[in-house]
């Protein structure tokens, strides 16, 4: 499989493309699809379109692998990660092993964003921009910093959850990201004295992504707290606990 510090993948490839990107038969890469070890492609008309997040996903599966799990096993650990278990810790690495910054995904147009959010988009787009969630960065272009959080809205609307608290949710996000970051740079903002430049840069690199990461993970222990998840209690059964007393 090829090495992750290979150039980067297009934004768009066929099957083809991906196959020869990764070095695997296609075939493989429809088989790992069909359990569940790589999320289907976008589909235009009858032609597949992968992304990067696929190659990340396949070099992951590729390294499992030279580390002895078998494919099933995989598909276990790639599921509990989706349930919300940390990968690090499941695979017993330290954080800085496993950090991943999310990179911004490709511009999107005024038509993706619509069917993606349907109740959003076009009607109340200036308040889904005011979240921060999605920026404009061109005509009909709209650049989305977290692909992720793009995605926790599909998903909040689809499960039925109101538009406008959605949005608050987003802008809640939002404000607690920008205190983060504020308080990043008032930290760096005065060079510590002595320090070695290389030393520093090497330290802000390797920052960003521990940052992310411990922020992310920091925000799920504090949920865990508000709803009083134990080692006895699962987040499911948290969720259903908590959903089951507002019913009543």
């Amino acid at each position: 499989m090829a090495s992750a510090a290979a150039p980067a993948a297009p934004v768009e490839l066929t099957i083809d493309e991906l196959a020869r990107r990764v070095e695997l038969p296609a075939r493989t890469i429809r088989e790992y699809q069909t359990m569940g070890l790589l999320p289907p492609p976008e589909r235009r008309g009858r032609v597949g379109v992968y992304r990067p997040s696929h190659v990340i996903r396949l070099e992951l599966v590729g390294r499992l692998q030279d580390r002895g799990y078998s494919l099933a096993g995989i598909g276990d650990l790639l599921g509990a990660w989706r349930d919300g278990a940390d990968l690090g810790e499941i695979l017993g690495l330290a954080p800085d092993q496993l950090v991943h910054v999310e990179e911004p995904g490709a511009p999107a147009t005024l038509e993706q964003l619509g069917r993606l959010l349907p109740d959003l988009v076009p009607d109340r787009l200036d308040d889904l921009l005011a979240t921060g969630v999605v920026e404009a960065c061109g005509p009909d272009q709209y650049c989305v910093p977290s692909p992720s959080l793009l995605q926790l809205t599909a998903d909040a609307i689809a499960a039925g959850y109101d538009v406008g608290r959605v949005l608050g949710l987003l802008g809640s996000i939002r404000r607690a990201a920008d205190t983060v970051a504020d308080a990043v740079v008032a930290a760096m903002a005065e060079r510590p004295a002595g320090a070695d430049t290389d030393r520093l840069v090497a330290f802000a690199t390797r920052g960003r992504g521990l940052l992310a990461h411990g922020t992310g993970r920091l925000t799920i222990h504090a949920l865990g707290k508000r709803l009083g998840i134990t080692d006895e209690a699962t987040v499911t059964d948290a969720l259903r606990h908590l959903l089951e007393v507002e019913d009543q």
